[in-house]
């Protein structure tokens, strides 16, 4: 039979194929029955580097993709907000604040403040301009801004600025700052400014915009008028009152004030005014003498009035006086924001009448010629202490000597013209029998 081009086909007469389901089914029985795995398993390490050499391009690609998304919202948002939350989370305390040389316009300004930024790591500023302001007038309204120059900030770290040449921008708000620094206990700090920090080598645009609490000089509470002495004669310059005042200062702020001009009034009644020069607000008790001049005329005019209002006080042995600033002079210019304020703040104190003759006596005997005195008192050159002292011995003629030598002296009787003699008599005894 002759041969087909069929018949030279290879693989013609090998009959038809298995299909794949067939020979895996035949492998498996194969492998089962000779208990050997013909099939190399696969090892992660070596699933995951077949699938990397695969994919490495989508990968590359995705993650390029990821980091343009990532690192500027890392940069321009996240190291920024930190940034900000550090400064909104750190802790701030004024040490020393100065104002010094007031002038109309301007003032000679020194701030200090403590910082704690709760950060391990330094962080340097640039120089910053701080506005101090008030709530109420926003940070765009300051009353002074102060210029802080750039510096490396760790821990708990000083920061501020000395003895800088400061102007007034905002009367307005300046004098409501002051008057919350005379009038209140405490009260806050206002603080604003942008600033551009570092941590490292990240860059960082931050707003300070803090509070800051202090206390501050809660009306002079404590005032005091103390060792006050009646000149007699006065001064060429009329002159009559010297003593000393106390200006309670419970704060960390310096004032410079300058000369304090106070009338000085009992009751409703305006019986004088005094002078305390070169004054400086300092932390603690600031002591300063003062010289004065008490209408005695207007006194003894309205010695009713005066009695009606000081019928409490005289119980006590002592003189109510209110004090109420007239002018603040620094460097022969009235600062008129100083003398506005204050001149809304009263000032009381109680003086003692006893320790006031006490010393008006001591003052007035000095200028004399004390052998005269004593002569003409008790006709000896005894000792002046042991006369105005000696109650024990003869209190009744002591007094009455010192009584009768205080009538007939020509600074006395000066000192009250205005006054009838059966007047002045009556008011010298009055004083001696309260000494």
């Amino acid at each position: 039979m002759p041969k087909t081009k069929k018949d030279f086909v290879i693989g013609a007469h090998r009959g038809p194929l298995f299909s794949r389901q067939e020979e895996d089914d035949g492998l498996a029985k194969t492998e089962s029955a000779s208990g050997l795995s013909l099939t190399k398993t696969q090892t992660r390490g070596e699933k995951w580097r077949r699938h990397w050499r695969r994919f490495w391009l989508v990968y590359l690609v995705g993650n390029v993709i990821f980091l343009a998304i990532l690192l500027p919202i890392f940069f321009l948002v996240v190291i920024p907000a930190v940034a900000q939350l550090v400064v909104n989370k750190s802790d701030l305390w004024l040490v020393n604040a100065q104002v010094m040389q007031p002038k109309p316009d301007s003032v000679i300004m020194t701030m200090q403040a403590n910082v704690d930024l709760k950060l391990a790591l330094p962080v340097r500023i640039e120089p910053v301009t701080l506005n101090l302001f008030e709530r109420e007038y926003g940070h765009d309204n300051p009353y002074v801004s102060v210029d802080i120059p750039g510096q490396t900030i760790k821990g708990n770290y000083t920061l501020g600025v000395s003895d800088q040449f400061t102007r007034i921008q905002n009367l307005t708000v300046w004098e409501k700052f002051v008057k919350q620094a005379v009038f209140q206990e405490k009260t806050s700090l206002a603080m604003y400014g942008k600033m551009t920090a570092y941590l490292g080598v990240l860059k960082s645009h931050v707003t300070m915009d803090k509070d800051v609490v202090a206390p501050t000089l809660n009306k002079f509470a404590g005032f005091a008028m103390s060792d006050s002495t009646l000149l007699l004669p006065a001064r060429s310059d009329g002159t009559n009152l010297i003593g000393n005042i106390t200006l309670p200062n419970p704060t960390v702020l310096h004032f410079e004030v300058g000369t304090l001009n106070l009338d000085i009034k009992s009751g409703d009644i305006l019986i004088g005014n005094v002078t305390i020069k070169g004054v400086t607000l300092v932390p603690g008790d600031n002591k300063y003498p003062l010289t004065g001049v008490i209408d005695l005329k207007t006194i003894l005019s309205n010695l009713g009035a005066v009695l009606k209002a000081e019928a409490s006080a005289l119980k006590s042995g002592n003189l109510s006086l209110q004090a109420t600033t007239s002018s603040v002079v620094w460097n022969g210019t009235v600062v008129k924001y100083y003398t506005d304020i204050l001149r809304q703040l009263t000032l009381t104190t109680d003086i003692g009448l006893a320790d006031t003759l006490k010393n008006t006596l001591k003052n007035f005997v000095q200028g004399k010629n004390v052998t005269g005195l004593l002569s003409s008192i008790f006709g000896n050159t005894g000792n002046i202490n042991s006369t105005l002292g000696r109650r024990y011995e003869d209190d009744g003629k002591a007094r009455f000597d010192l009584a009768q030598f205080l009538k007939e002296d020509q600074d006395v009787q000066d000192a009250f013209h205005d006054v009838s003699p059966e007047r002045r008599n009556g008011m010298i005894d009055s004083l001696m029998a309260m000494y």
